[in-house]
């Protein structure tokens, strides 16, 4: 952490030219380094078992407007999808898990392939429908955040339906507590606590097996320090993939706008989740996630130092405060005429974020 408030995180680059020493103490007077934390060869493992997967290079958005295109498509049938999902759940109170099977095979291979243009297209495209946003948001960041934890693809199919699912109870809350910009009253905020009941209760098995997604579901608002619910577990009793879902859902949350609270950028969001490390989510897990999107999420819009903002576009590999960035405004403001993408320096830094323009509860 620096005195500006930066978030560092594993991997940070390493200073070893003076012309680089010399940059960053035009940005910083000091900068904390935590020599527990700065151990490249890092041992650390889940508690299932799994070792922490530290080198994976996500697939860069090249091939566009080709490759969108087909994402594009993939996304239009997820969002058909758990549409009908949703109107099922309202309808009949039940939803049947077979037909989403098929979709997200094609969503979850899609993701893998494409990581960046997945998130792209999720953070800066329109969904039909904010319930269907959030699923589909939290669905891809569950793959995105499993891969970053080495999962398995089986594993990954599992995290993503359960990221898919997380909320699709909200549909038994009445829309007038849902639509409420009031602080919700203790028998509202009993009606918005069953989502959780309800999303279980409405989930159809046909011999899946779901013994991830369930305890996934149903856990997924506990908090470490027993502040969550439904039932106030803590600590490691609460299943891994229920924090790593809690993670998630917050992050995706609070980067929409919903009718309490405007949205944060990605950066802001992450800063956010860091702030609770330890007390409210799993310290390991978070610096995991982080990791997985950058510190600068794609999607995020941002201002360079000379005033020109634009669009982080992807990630470097091992070097989370370096993203490439597509410039949408010059320096006065004024859209830009040509295509322009930049990697993000030392010299040329990041002062400003926003929220990504989108999806409204």
């Amino acid at each position: 952490m620096t005195d500006h408030g930066y978030l560092m995180t594993k991997p940070t680059p390493v200073f070893a030219q003076p012309t680089q020493l010399k940059a960053l103490q035009h940005y910083c007077d000091y900068v904390y380094v935590d020599p527990q934390r700065s151990d490249q060869n890092i041992h650390l493992r889940l508690t299932q078992g799994q070792p922490l997967s530290r080198a994976l290079t996500q697939p860069q958005l090249n091939g566009a407007p080709h490759a969108l295109s087909k994402l594009r498509e993939v996304l239009r049938n997820m969002s058909t999808l758990v549409n009908h999902t949703i109107r099922e759940a309202r309808q009949n109170g039940q939803i049947e898990l077979k037909p989403i099977y098929s979709e997200l095979d094609t969503f979850l291979d899609s993701t893998l392939e494409n990581t960046d243009g997945m998130q792209w297209l999720i953070a800066t495209e329109p969904v039909k429908g904010f319930l269907s946003r959030r699923a589909l948001g939290t669905s891809m960041l569950c793959i995105v955040f499993g891969r970053q934890l080495g999962l398995e693809r089986h594993e990954l199919l599992q995290l993503a339906l359960g990221g898919l699912l997380l909320d699709i109870g909200k549909v038994s809350v009445p829309i007038t507590i849902l639509a409420k910009p009031e602080r919700l009253n203790a028998e509202e905020k009993w009606f918005t606590t069953r989502h959780v009941q309800q999303s279980l209760a409405m989930m159809h098995f046909n011999g899946e097996n779901l013994d991830r997604v369930v305890p996934m579901i149903a856990a997924h608002h506990e908090r470490l320090d027993g502040s969550g619910y439904p039932n106030q577990i803590t600590g490691t009793n609460i299943p891994l993939y229920a924090r790593i879902a809690g993670i998630v859902d917050t992050f995706d949350a609070l980067t929409l706008n919903r009718r309490y609270a405007p949205a944060r950028s990605g950066y802001s969001a992450l800063r956010f989740l860091s702030a609770l490390r330890q007390t409210k989510f799993d310290a390991a897990l978070v610096d995991e996630f982080i990791l997985s999107l950058g510190i600068y999420p794609i999607g995020t819009r941002v201002q360079l130092d000379d005033g020109s903002t634009g669009l982080v576009l992807g990630q470097n590999s091992g070097q989370p405060r370096q993203p490439n960035v597509l410039l949408t405004h010059d320096t006065a403001g004024q859209p830009v005429k040509t295509i322009r993408i930049v990697t993000i320096g030392l010299t040329t830094p990041i002062t400003q974020t926003f929220p990504t323009a989108g999806q409204k509860e």
